[in-house]
């Protein structure tokens, strides 16, 4: 991945925008930090590539991020993240359009600083120059994105017989026939009732 170019007006003013900067990778170069904080808007193109596995096909994430110096060599950085995916419905396997929208927040420490499983934490490479904002993306978008996909609440999905699609199409198939291996009990609700009733002596 190439270095990100250091951030200028022209960056903080685009975190205002609408329409963020095209940037692949999602990094952010620090230089500049201890004059004040660093705004950035950006969209990165390809999220598999970018952020590794995601819980869903993502088309492109838009990132809206504020970084500023915390306690000591502390780095934070705040903000928005904006994704869109098409997925089959999980009723009707049609294509479905889903939307992720959510604020996060996380902060950068030294790595000796950092205690594993600790959430919103992450290491901070400081000979890099840059902070890599992907893996605080990438769990941001596994705790928001959908479990399951739905066109509809009363979507009534396909008949498992023929496929129909239900919402469309009433089901024409014949009603399912009987299970030969049921006969054997048909009747014995009676014969309980009779029982319940002082029949048998």
């Amino acid at each position: 991945m190439s270095p990100r170019r250091a951030p200028s007006a022209r960056a903080s003013a685009a975190c205002a925008s609408p329409a963020p900067d095209s940037a692949e990778p999602a990094r952010i170069g620090l230089a500049g930090l201890d004059a004040g904080p660093i705004e950035r808007a950006f969209r990165v193109e390809t999220p598999g590539e970018a952020l590794g596995d995601l819980p869903l096909p993502f088309e492109h994430v838009d990132i809206e991020v504020e970084v500023r110096r915390a306690d000591g060599a502390a780095v934070r950085a705040r903000g928005t993240l904006g994704a869109r995916a098409t997925v089959e419905c999980r009723r009707c396997l049609e294509p479905t359009p889903v939307g992720v929208r959510a604020g996060w927040d996380a902060l950068y420490l030294p790595p000796d600083r950092v205690t594993p499983g600790e959430e919103g934490v992450w290491a901070l490479d400081a000979g890099s120059g840059e902070l890599d904002l992907a893996g605080a993306i990438r769990e941001e978008l596994w705790v928001h994105a959908p479990a399951f996909v739905e066109c509809s609440r009363d979507c009534p999905g396909l008949c498992p017989a023929c496929g129909a699609r239900l919402a469309e199409q009433a089901c024409r198939c014949p009603p399912p026939e009987p299970d030969a291996r049921w006969a054997a009990l048909e009747g014995l609700g009676g014969g309980a009732a009779g029982a319940r009733e002082g029949d048998i002596p």
